[in-house]
């Protein structure tokens, strides 16, 4: 009777364990199975993050090329604006004007840079300070802005020039 429940039980098991194995395999199978699932979803989505950075690095170029073509064509209107318009006293007024205001300009910098030395040189603090109120204010930043426009224009149109050549 032992034998018999033994083997009863035995065979009761021999009809289970292959179920059992085969669901541990598959339980296996299927983790491993949402682990490729997680990587896969995790390289994409990294793939994807790198595709919307290289598109708005490209939208950015484009922005920028835009601006350039802008900048560009602005320029050459401004250029163009200068040609001599065939009027002499407004030619011989546009020819004048920027060197006689850079004169100017530069003749104050001179004025007021000298005031400013004498000042801190020679112990006339109030001197240096009405410079230092006068460059720290809009004139300076007036006088420098006509300096380096005026500078900056000569130097795009010796370069507008090299170029046509």
């Amino acid at each position: 009777m032992i034998i018999s429940l033994i083997s009863t039980g035995l065979g009761m098991l021999g009809g289970v364990i292959p179920d059992l194995l085969k669901e541990f395999r598959e339980s296996r199978e299927h983790g491993r199975e949402m682990d490729r699932m997680d990587k896969q979803a995790e390289l994409q989505l990294k793939l994807l993050a790198h595709r919307t950075d290289a598109r708005l690095q490209e939208i950015e170029g484009q922005a920028q090329m835009e601006e350039v073509r802008a900048f560009r064509t602005q320029m050459s209107e401004i250029y163009k604006s200068q040609a001599p318009v065939g009027v002499k006293w407004v030619d011989a007024w546009n020819a004048a004007l920027r060197p006689g205001a850079c004169t100017v300009i530069i003749a104050l910098f001179t004025a007021i840079a000298g005031t400013y030395a004498y000042g801190m040189y020679f112990g006339a603090p109030h001197l240096a300070e009405i410079s230092t109120v006068i460059w720290g204010s809009l004139v300076g930043d007036a006088i420098q802005a006509v300096l380096g426009y005026l500078f900056g224009y000569r130097s795009g149109a010796k370069l507008s020039a090299a170029v046509r050549r």
